[in-house]
């Protein structure tokens, strides 16, 4: 079963559409050799102030590590919220 996560920025503006899709890219090279997730490059592209990906239910928490750790490194820690439901 998967789960979907969504990494929404909450002011946009502020974190600005560039930051948002370079975090994006960011968590796209951490995962795209994994078959535990799926992250869309082409919604990355598109993003404007959230970002999902698919990840299977016994990786969501090394997943979100990796998410969090991301956000530190783009210093948009303070900028987003994160849900996640089943898929």
């Amino acid at each position: 079963m998967s789960v979907r996560v969504r990494i929404r920025f909450v002011d946009w503006e502020q974190s600005t559409i560039h930051r948002i899709r370079n975090f994006g890219e960011d968590l796209w090279r951490s995962f795209r050799e994994s078959k535990q997730v799926e992250v869309d490059l082409e919604e990355i592209d598109r993003a404007l102030d959230e970002i999902t990906y698919l990840v299977r239910r016994r990786f969501l928490k090394r997943s979100l590590s990796e998410v969090h750790h991301l956000l530190k490194v783009h210093f948009m820690e303070n900028e987003v919220v994160i849900d996640t439901a089943s898929a």
